[in-house]
């Protein structure tokens, strides 16, 4: 069994905590939050789609790889990739760049993201969740960024009553796209409302 220390928690969402891996630091572990239902479930999900995307593509940029699950002393955890930058720090959500950085550069971060999103589009990789919070940017050698996905529950997650945007590729195409837009524009707004956003999360 693997203990997660409280000094190795690198970021939460709703359902599911983020740590370092104690014995490997390219990997993290995601386990339920105490006291939220779903965790386990997501992690379930996330692995499921990951697997299906492996089925069809044998190589994949801009994703971050699942590698399974372990026993830890909070529960089971689904072992996946700790994206980090070219000097080792470990790679920014752009959530935490657009909303808690002093100074960043938008149009960068834009790019980087449509690159992502045009990735996604192009090889039908229908991750629908793709939010500031679900995105690192990778600082590369030469100061360019890359963005990765870090949450692939994709279709496995999709509300939709008959989820067909899953099962047919012109419809996930075209809700990829609007997703896509969304993102865009919450970029730009996230980044004017950011002060009060960080207020709301104290």
């Amino acid at each position: 069994m693997i203990t997660l220390d409280e000094n190795s928690l690198i970021g939460h969402g709703t359902l599911r905590a983020c740590y370092l891996h104690p014995q490997n630091r390219e990997l993290i572990i995601k386990v339920g939050l105490p006291g939220r239902q779903g965790g386990d479930d997501a992690n379930r999900k996330e692995f499921m789609s990951y697997k299906k995307i492996r089925q069809s593509h044998e190589r994949l940029h801009h994703i971050s790889h699942c590698h399974g699950f372990v026993d830890t002393d909070r529960g089971e955890g689904l072992v996946c990739d700790c994206i980090r930058d070219s000097n080792g720090e470990i790679a920014k959500t752009i959530w935490d760049i657009v909303v808690y950085q002093e100074t960043c550069n938008i149009a960068e971060i834009q790019e980087a993201a449509l690159t992502l999103c045009n990735y996604l589009i192009a090889n039908d990789l229908f991750l629908f969740d793709i939010n500031l919070k679900n995105i690192v940017l990778k600082r590369m050698q030469d100061n360019s960024c890359r963005a990765y996905a870090i949450d692939l529950k994709g279709p496995f997650d999709n509300k939709e009553f008959l989820q067909l945007s899953s099962r047919i590729k012109l419809l996930g195409r075209k809700k990829l796209k609007r997703r896509s837009q969304q993102l865009l524009e919450r970029i730009i707004q996230f980044r004017a409302q950011r002060e009060l956003l960080k207020n709301s999360e104290k």
